[in-house]
């Protein structure tokens, strides 16, 4: 424990973090005048509405450089305010409540087609509402305190978050870029590009993502011709692959780097050099390692802090249309979870309304718990989930019980949140869980009429209400919403790979200068639904008795690898009509790889003075074998890169050439 927060108060290196201290003193200070002030004033309610939206606004806004992060804040922040500081007035309204409740468990369920920003910005503010509408905590004050104490909450956050930040306001996104030369694996490049698009995209960083993406498509074709080789070839191009990414991760060192006045021995060479094989004839997979070293190289030490080419503009409105086109229906697995959610959020709803009963407070926080919101269509997993929520209430009650003023393990947590915001973020039933508590331990107090062990008999009992309205309608919301309740591994797939290929081409033909606007959007529209779908798919073979785990495997591999080539190709459907065309000959390349063919190659991308589709360029290529062997494991082919011709089934009519 001493050393997991040694570690994290301190740099890579191991120094002293002055910023991670500084925040960590922040919180404890401010947690420790808010618990006196509380205690003397009696404003414990405003001060954990406070507290939660501090905690919020964090977990919505933060995980980028300082300049991101600050957009985030602008664009999320006054919506989580505003109903934190509302949603305790509309307890007297409650035709409105539920309406709100309603409407946003049902948005937020839509927003992960958006990507994975929106989708945690979704999952946090409904939260936020159920917090606000249904669990009492504030609902007697003043508007003008819960305004006040909501307005405090999101500044505190603000405060914390440039505390972090100002002395090295893009440390966070240099990471970020420096992750793609040492983490393997699909979606990778499309995360940190999407971070370095938010951070404004800076010249160098562009350079260096380019760069990564050359690398990391070549070493993944060198791979694949060692997986093809045999004897001594084959772990030479192994020995290879190694050599370079010793090479890659000292090169992450100077990115993460503030300055970089030179690079050191090994970051200068060569794998083949390295390895001793200099005069040796090397194949084009390792030249095109070098290319991508190179320019990494060049890019660390010249650090140009000048703009790239933004994209073309209205992309990123045809693409939220797209979203939308394409989840309002209920062919979609996200549409169709979305309902489900918003079915049993409004039915518990009205059993909290008919209650009016204090200890009803966790019924709607812990129906959304057994949920599980972020899972698309399926429910695998609920009943450990239930079995966890009451199981928690019941623990916790038994230590109000036991511990004198209890009320006080509050301040605790809110501490605890704050100091694990990351955590989280990436966990949200950690994050439903914390509010639990946090409403558990402030309503019980309210019970002044009912004894503790009563108390929190009640509590226990109404949670697990709450998940057994969750199950049930869950469940039963099976029987009559469409949809498959024995999972098609195979089909889904293959529909997966017809949808992404029918994009491909039109993205293709688009960059060889013909009019397909109207395909181009519908081929958008049946990926992204398609895509969205297998990435439902694992939760759905989770824990399935008739499913392998070697299944459960290899298709999460292919939902990520497939749903990574669906975010390149989408995003170079709208770079400039000129820098489209550099990367025909990687879309070429990918169809082939898609279709069967045994051959990977590095495609010929120019260097020019667009990074921003370079990477692109280079990124589909990594994503396109990572979906091939992933395909390969799908439909049970022991001999990898066998050659093959996947039989697609058009599930839907397009009008696509």
């Amino acid at each position: 424990m001493l050393k997991r927060l040694r570690a994290e108060l301190s740099t890579e290196a191991g120094a002293p973090d002055p910023r991670q201290r500084q925040y960590t003193t922040a919180v404890l200070v401010a947690v420790a005048v808010a618990t006196l002030v509380g205690w003397l004033s009696d404003i414990g309610e405003p001060l954990i509405i406070s507290g939660m939206t501090a905690v919020l606004t964090l977990v919505t806004s933060g995980g980028h450089s300082l300049r991101a992060d600050l957009r985030m804040f602008a664009r999320f922040a006054p919506a989580l305010t505003l109903v934190l500081a509302v949603g305790p007035l509309l307890v007297r309204v409650p035709v409105l409540a539920g309406a709100l409740v309603a409407l946003v468990v049902f948005g937020s369920g839509m927003l992960p087609a958006l990507g994975e920003r929106y989708r945690t910005f979704g999952q946090t503010f409904a939260a936020a509402t159920l917090l606000a509408t249904t669990t009492g905590i504030g609902t007697g004050e003043p508007p003008w305190v819960l305004a006040a104490a909501a307005v405090f909450g999101a500044l505190f956050a603000l405060l914390l978050r440039v505390l972090v930040g100002l002395t090295d306001p893009t440390r966070t996104i240099r990471a970020t870029v420096a992750r793609t030369l040492t983490t393997p694996g699909p979606g990778v490049v499309e995360s940190a590009a999407d971070a370095w698009r938010a951070d404004g995209r800076v010249g160098w960083l562009g350079q260096v993502l380019a760069g990564a993406a050359r690398f990391r498509a070549a070493r993944e074709v060198l791979l694949a011709q060692a997986q093809q080789s045999h004897g001594e070839q084959r772990e030479w191009l192994y020995r290879i692959a190694a050599r370079a990414d010793e090479i890659a991760a000292e090169l992450a060192v100077a990115v993460r780097s503030r300055v970089c006045t030179g690079l050191n021995g090994l970051a200068r060479t060569r794998p083949e050099v390295l390895e001793g094989a200099a005069n040796r004839r090397l194949p084009d997979a390792v030249n095109g390692i070098n290319e991508g070293l190179d320019r990494i190289r060049r890019a660390v030490l010249r650090r140009d802090t000048t703009a790239t080419t933004p994209a073309a503009p209205g992309g990123r409105r045809q693409q939220v249309i797209g979203a939308v086109r394409a989840h309002l229906s209920l062919r979609s697995s996200l549409f169709r979870h979305a309902l489900r959610c918003t079915l049993a959020v409004t039915v518990g709803m009205v059993v909290v309304l008919l209650l009016r009963d204090p200890s009803a407070s966790t019924l709607l926080l812990s129906l959304y718990v057994v949920l599980q919101p972020a899972a698309r269509d399926s429910m695998n997993g609920a009943l450990e989930r239930t079995g966890g929520a009451v199981l928690g209430v019941v623990l916790l009650s038994v230590v109000i019980v036991l511990v004198p003023y209890a009320m006080l393990l509050v301040p605790v947590v809110v501490a605890a949140m704050l100091l694990r915001i990351e955590r989280l973020r990436n966990d949200y039933r950690v994050l439903l869980g914390a509010l639990i508590t946090i409403t558990v331990l402030d309503r019980i107090v309210r019970l002044d009429d009912r004894s503790l062990v009563n108390a929190t008999i009640s509590f226990a009992a109404n949670t697990a209400i709450g998940a057994a309205i969750a199950l049930s309608v869950g469940f039963v919301s099976y029987l009559v919403l469409p949809g498959s309740l024995v999972p098609d591994v195979r089909g889904t797939v293959r529909a997966t790979v017809w949808s992404v290929s029918e994009l491909l081409r039109s993205v293709r033909a688009a960059g060889r200068g013909a009019d397909l606007k109207a395909p181009l959007r519908a081929a958008h529209v049946l990926a992204l639904r398609r895509t969205q779908d297998l990435l439902g798919l694992p939760a759905k073979l989770e824990g399935a008795d008739a499913v392998e785990e070697e299944a459960e495997r290899s298709s999460r591999a292919a939902a990520v690898a497939l749903d990574a080539l669906r975010q390149d190709l989408a995003t170079l459907a709208f770079r400039p009509d000129t820098e489209r065309a550099l990367a025909v000959p990687a879309l070429s390349s990918v169809d082939d790889l898609l279709g069967g063919s045994t051959t990977a190659r590095i495609p010929d991308i120019p260097a020019g003075q667009a990074p921003a589709t370079e990477l692109l360029a280079n990124s589909l290529l990594e994503n396109a074998l990572h979906a091939r062997a992933a395909i390969d494991e799908t439909f049970g082919y022991n001999d990898p890169w066998k050659s093959y011709t996947i039989s697609f089934v058009r599930p839907e009519r397009l009008r696509i050439r």
